[in-house]
């Protein structure tokens, strides 16, 4: 169970933290607020592990994950309509090597061709899950966030 206050990772939206614990005559709910796009989510408390919700990685574990996905080379599919699907299957799981996957297949792609529109919202979708857990996790801000991303990617 997670307390208020509390750092999480939530699948589809990225790092935030519990604002805090609702008490209805429904039961218990955790109110999560996710800074990156100003979101607020409300889940039930019990089975609340179900959706996919963490906490944090640790920063040795980010670095190592990043560092890893950065010198990966992904096999691409040449079927974008795969791809996409592939894609937003990986980010359903709310993890950060997923995520980070995710943007390195399509930032090798996007090198040999343009991205379709509904790719380009996925990178998004990745982009923000990643920064936010790099952002949470170091403490630091978007810009320098996206610095060490670029730096981990170009491996």
């Amino acid at each position: 169970m997670f307390q208020a206050g509390q750092k999480i990772v939530y699948p589809l939206h990225g790092a935030g933290y519990i604002e805090e614990i609702e008490d209805t005559e429904n039961g218990e709910y955790y109110i999560i607020r996710i800074p990156t796009g100003n979101v607020m989510i409300r889940i039930p408390r019990i089975g609340a592990e179900r959706t996919g919700i963490r906490l944090p990685e640790e920063k040795t574990a980010v670095e190592e994950t990043l560092v890893r996905i950065g010198k990966s080379r992904p096999v691409l599919s040449e079927n974008w309509n795969l791809r996409y699907k592939e894609n937003f299957i990986r980010l359903k799981t709310g993890r950060l090597d997923q995520a980070a996957e995710v943007i390195k297949v399509l930032y090798e792609q996007e090198k040999k061709k343009k991205l379709s529109s509904a790719e380009c919202r996925i990178m998004g979708m990745a982009r923000q899950i990643v920064l936010s857990e790099i952002i949470s996790v170091y403490e630091i801000n978007s810009e320098n966030a996206e610095e060490l991303l670029a730096k981990w990617l170009e491996n």
